[in-house]
């Protein structure tokens, strides 16, 4: 065998052994807690070769873990008494409750152990560290922390298995423990003992229970005073004279721990009695007390078989908690429910004994559930169960209850349903367990398991195992459920859960590699509707909300009889993709029967409203070769179309030439720049938690001479398309630096925020001028915010991370907007050097009504306080969003209940003056 594997066999066999010694040390069980964690922790620290290891319990207030003891192997020494605050490392207990196991194999470069380390680990030399954690009923309870004094060091998978099979032996010992002392308090279960218990203080006996009486044949008043060498013959069996050897083995159980011996005891009636006993000490009141345990060899012999057989329980809890353990990891981060189903019930097989299995999956939908995974039936037999009613069934009792449900006899059980019962006997099923998959009292499945005959209980010890197995499996269904509906939020248009831009991308780019080097074309449309905006205006955003529903409602029926997606990009602007068409005649006649369909009018909230549209068209492969050159090709001629409402238009090149508002746009906003004809208006923030107003979002606007207002979202992307993002993006921070040191000196202690785009992350030289900006007008970096958005870092995170780090390393402060809007990964966004995120208006506005938008605003403010950055909620546009927001802890927000964005003179009136409402 190669070395390298001889030395990771010989690893684990040592481990093994080691934790073999350790769960079968009786001193672990026998002497008290303290000496129990001194024994553990000398054990630990020899197996493992680590200089410190220790042992902490999370106090009765659940706010910071406290050092129980610590041993020192460099000393030999043990020492107790520090304490982690919960307030002090967030981080640190987020990532404790996440997870078993903390695999520290660099301290200090783990984010996870950062706040402890500088005044913690690095002082003890530490580089690396494992953190397993105790557990009681499946709650954080403790820590076992081993740390290595050194360099950083790579733990091995049998180094945290070890440790985690040690931190749930010490998390059994600490209940062990806590029940111990409990019942020495009880006077009750002393007296009620079955062994004879005697307690001696200072060589003579104190107190005796019943037992004790019946065993010497001693009085209660006999026994009090008198010694044990004079409730035993002169000599014992090895010739020591019983006075003696007795008071060696009390000071044995003072100085070394509890003794176990045989002892030869004279009874009051002469005769000699063959016994066994167990001497302990502890201290009461600051003397020591030996509790003596006599019993018979029978006794003994019981407790033997007694022993083996908590042994062979913890082996096997040992063996379902390394299988579960397994299980989790393999599921963890799944999205596929099917998947998740067909692992556990493979799981399942080989940690019970059910022949027979099913996994049903709840639809909320129609109230029942669906068997999507199943061992041991055939396909019609599946066919037959594949939809199950809740009704009176036994998984009605199991979910009601929240506990697994065992019928030993189906035939004879009231809490079968009829007709279930009749299936399942025809079937040969006699017996069934049932078990609940419930995560915070959401119904998720249920998991039945079959048996062809009566009984098949389960101990406890199997039952512990499968209710792991139920929460594990219910975690990590809740996830899947959780990361699908993230991704649909970031694919789909929140009002009418249409595919947004991004969907359409990805539909269209797919649909285009399929279409490839065939005869097929693909045609992209986009629909703007006719003067949507004088309905809206006139009837109102919530009135204006239902037509856009119907609309997208009239479209998708329209639409039925083609391959086609439809998306809503925003406004009232929808684009289309027909993956397969022959041409563009037959993509215009699609659109002309769109705006047929678009004709027809509309009943909303009793009023008939009739509105048309506009659409533009754009076939491949004669317009482009992409879905992003298709959407501008098909924009273009959506403008062209506007000129003649209600028409359709093909692209045509010369149409790009005849728009004169984006001619105007893109040839004079550089000069509008350059000539400070642009203007900035600018949004208040207010400071939820402590009330004042404390910073100001910097918002472009173009007032051209002969076009009127601009919006900006029409000219940004324009100067996004050309090298005029750069010199507009300054333009805007050097008008909000200008404005900010001007209320500075006025006395506001304010900050500002300016948006940076896509194309300003891949700048480097950008940092520097901001930085000179700030240098120009005397005000520190902090004072102001970039606002970048997930989409905009997720086009080359690279290099968006190199500008990011320049920036932040300039002081400046950046924050994520309109988070949970894109489909960044968390693991990329905690590299950045954000201090806030903003959270999007589309989960603000409808929070009050709608309990998923309140779950995600509720989590993010969680999710961003647990990274340590501050939340700005945008969008707030009533007085209840504005409270709820505060209960929530959200730090800032931002919108037209506060104020809406106005000049520089108005808007620093309003920020000198209460906000509306009062709101702190």
């Amino acid at each position: 065998m190669h070395p390298v594997a001889d030395q990771f066999d010989n690893l684990s066999d040592r481990l093994q052994a080691a934790f073999n010694r350790l769960a079968k040390d009786e001193h672990l069980w026998q002497s008290d807690l303290y000496g129990a964690l001194r024994d553990a922790t000398t054990s630990l620290a020899a197996a493992l070769e680590v200089t410190r290891a220790s042992v902490w319990y999370l106090n009765d207030e659940h706010t910071a873990l406290e050092c129980q003891l610590l041993f020192r192997a460099d000393r030999g020494a043990f020492e107790s008494g520090a304490s982690l605050t919960m307030t002090e490392c967030p981080r640190l207990f987020g990532a404790l409750n996440d997870g078993r196991l903390l695999d520290v194999s660099d301290a200090a470069n783990d984010l996870r152990v950062a706040e402890v380390y500088g005044w913690l680990l690095r002082p003890q030399g530490v580089g690396a560290a494992m953190i397993a954690t105790l557990n009681e009923a499946g709650r954080l309870a403790g820590i076992l922390c081993l740390e290595h004094v050194g360099s950083p060091r790579l733990w091995s998978r049998d180094e945290q298995t070890f440790a985690v099979s040690v931190a749930d032996l010490l998390s059994q010992l600490r209940v062990f423990h806590a029940l111990k002392n409990r019942e020495r308090s009880y006077r009750a279960v002393f007296d009620a003992a079955g062994d004879a218990i005697l307690i001696i203080i200072d060589g003579v006996i104190t107190d005796c229970n019943p037992q004790a009486q019946t065993l010497s044949g001693y009085s209660r008043e006999q026994l009090i005073g008198m010694t044990p060498g004079e409730c035993s013959p002169e000599f014992q069996s090895d010739g020591s004279r019983s006075q003696d050897k007795a008071a060696e083995l009390i000071r044995a159980a003072v100085d070394v721990g509890p003794q176990v011996f045989e002892w030869t005891h004279l009874t009051a009636g002469g005769s000699l009695l063959e016994v066994d006993v167990s001497l302990s000490a502890i201290w009461v009141g600051g003397r020591c007390q030996i509790t003596a345990i006599v019993r018979d060899v029978t006794e003994r012999r019981l407790t033997e078989q007694i022993r083996q057989a908590s042994a062979e329980v913890l082996k096997q809890r040992n063996t379902a908690l390394q299988v579960i353990n397994n299980l989790a990891n393999r599921l963890h981060g799944s999205k596929d429910s099917h998947a998740i189903a067909d692992e556990t019930l493979r799981v399942l097989q080989v940690l019970q004994r059910s022949p027979l299995s099913l996994f049903h999956l709840y639809d909320p939908a129609t109230d029942d559930f669906e068997v999507v995974a199943a061992i041991g039936y055939s396909p019609e037999e599946i066919a037959v169960r594949r939809r199950m009613s809740l009704g009176r069934s036994m998984s009605q009792f199991a979910i009601n209850e929240h506990r697994i449900l065992h019928s030993d006899d189906i035939a004879n059980d009231p809490r079968m349903d009829p007709d279930i019962c009749e299936l399942l006997l025809a079937t040969g099923i006699r017996s069934q367990t049932v078990l609940p998959l419930l995560y915070h009292d959401q119904v998720l499945g249920i998991i039945g398991l079959h048996f062809h005959d009566c009984g098949n209980e389960f101990s406890d010890t199997e039952l512990d195992t499968l209710r792991a197995v139920s929460q594990t499996v219910a975690l990590a269904l809740a996830n899947a459920r959780h990361l699908h509906d993230l991704e649909f939020q970031a694919t789909h248009d929140s009002l009418t859960s249409l595919p947004n831009r991004m969907h359409l991308h990805r539909d269209a780019t797919a649909a285009l590699r399929r279409i490839a080097g065939t005869q097929q074309g693909l045609g992209l449309l986009l629909l703007d509707l006719d003067k949507f905006k004088e309905v809206n205006d006139t009837l109102g955003h919530r009135t204006g909300d239902q037509i856009l529903k119907q609309v997208a409602l009239r479209l998708q029926t329209a639409l039925e009889p083609h391959d086609a997606l439809l998306a809503r990009l925003g406004g009232d602007e929808f684009a289309i993709v027909l993956r397969s068409v022959s041409g563009a005649p037959q993509a215009c006649g699609i659109a002309s029967t769109l705006l047929a369909a678009l004709r027809q009018p509309m009943e909303v909230e009793g009023i008939f409203i009739e509105l048309g549209g506009s659409i533009g068209v754009a076939v491949y492969p004669q317009h482009g070769g992409t879905s992003h050159a298709l959407l501008r090709c098909a924009d273009v001629a959506m403008y062209a179309a506007k000129t003649a409402p209600g028409s359709v238009s093909l692209y045509d090149s010369s149409h790009d030439a005849h728009n004169p508002r984006r001619l105007a746009m893109i040839t004079e906003l550089g000069a509008a720049i350059r000539g400070n004809q642009l203007i900035v208006h600018y949004q208040p923030r207010f400071a939820l938690q402590e009330g004042h107003w404390c910073s100001s979002e910097a918002l472009v606007r173009w007032q051209h001479p002969r076009l009127g207002f601009i919006p900006p979202g029409e000219f940004v992307q324009f100067a996004e398309t050309s090298e005029l993002i750069r010199p507009l993006t300054l333009w805007v921070a050097r008008q909000a630096v200008m404005q900010l040191a001007a209320w500075q000196r006025a006395g506001m202690p304010l900050s500002i925020s300016v948006n940076l785009s896509t194309r300003n992350l891949l700048d480097v030289t950008l940092p520097e001028a901001l930085a000179e900006l700030l240098r120009e007008f005397d005000v520190q970096p902090g004072s102001l915010e970039l606002e970048i958005t997930e989409t905009a870092l997720m086009t080359d995170p690279e290099r968006a991370m190199q500008v990011v780090n320049q920036i932040a390393a300039l002081g400046m402060r950046l924050s994520i907007d309109d988070f949970g809007t894109g489909y960044s990964s968390l693991a990329y966004l905690k590299r950045l050097p954000l201090h806030s995120l903003k959270i999007d208006r589309s989960f603000v506005r409808d929070m009050l009504v709608d309990d998923q938008d309140a779950i995600i605003v509720r989590s993010t403010i969680g999710l961003a306080h647990s990274l340590g950055l501050q939340v700005v909620a945008e969008g707030v546009e009533d007085l209840d969003t504005l409270a709820r927001l505060r209960e929530y802890g959200c730090d800032e927000a931002q919108g037209y209940v506060l104020s809406k964005p106005q000049p520089a003179a108005i808007a620093g009136a309003t920020m000198q003056a209460p906000p509306p409402g009062n709101p702190a």
